[in-house]
């Protein structure tokens, strides 16, 4: 009997290899889709603050008042080079370091809410060189909305939001630039003391705390299918390897 299933098995292995080369070949042709991984966009370094007073600088971003309650905007813009509105999320970090209430100052998690209503962020037209024009840029719509609650007493890190919808809207108008102002609901709460949130801004190279944008596309054709043809194939070779057993089988019983 053993004899018998090895000469059936030999004879059926011509046709066996056969199938085996046309799923091999059938399989270059497969559509593959790669699942694109999420594209990271530093700020541009026209970022910073604007006061109302007329103060500006590239060397922190903040959201609050001072001791003389003047009152702070904070701005950053990415460049949309080679972005387009086909985007299926992005998402915005600033990371927070800093946290000030009724002039006490905390740099250690967690950091006091500057008690000036929520944190938000809006989008706005590229405002190009950063100066004190700036401060009541033209907005845009589709705006963020709250980055930091005002009850939330954040961790010294990166805070994150939704800004999805701004990006596409940028991409589909041809604009250079994604930009924003961070500020909060209360401008100064007139107590004569700092009440504030810092960020820290990108000064010179991108750095593991500079604000960036990240971008995701998602699967291309919305169909995700392995790059590893062997991947591919290996079921088909499965079900060559399972039809030699059955021809042998089927030998062995007519045999009887």
């Amino acid at each position: 009997m053993k004899a018998v299933v090895k000469l059936m098995t030999t004879r059926n292995l011509p046709l066996v290899l056969l199938l085996m080369i046309v799923i091999v070949s059938a399989a270059s042709f497969l559509p593959v889709h790669e699942v694109q991984a999420a594209m990271i966009i530093y700020s541009d370094t026209e970022n910073g603050v604007v006061s109302n007073v007329g103060a500006f600088g590239n060397g922190n971003i903040v959201a609050g008042d001072d001791g003389g309650d003047h009152y702070y905007r904070g701005f950053v813009k990415f460049s949309l080079s080679g972005v387009s509105d086909a985007i299926v999320s992005a998402t915005l970090s600033l990371y927070v370091y800093s946290g000030s209430h009724d002039g006490v100052y905390t740099a250690a998690s967690p950091l006091l809410n500057p008690g000036l209503g929520d944190c938000q962020v809006f989008h706005i037209a590229d405002y190009g060189t950063l100066d004190p024009t700036d401060f009541n840029p033209t907005l845009l719509g589709n705006h963020p909305g709250v980055l930091i609650s005002s009850t939330t007493t954040p961790d010294v890190g990166y805070v994150s939001i939704d800004i999805t919808a701004a990006v596409q809207d940028d991409a589909r108008n041809g604009r250079a630039f994604s930009a924003y102002m961070i500020r909060n609901n209360v401008d100064t709460d007139s107590d004569g003391k700092v009440d504030s949130f810092s960020f820290v801004p990108i000064v010179g190279k991108p750095t593991d705390q500079s604000p960036f944008v990240s971008l995701n596309y998602g699967t291309v054709g919305g169909i995700v299918v392995s790059t590893d043809k062997l991947e591919v194939v290996a079921p088909f070779v499965t079900l060559a390897g399972l039809i030699v057993a059955v021809s042998a089988v089927v030998v062995v019983k007519k045999r009887r």
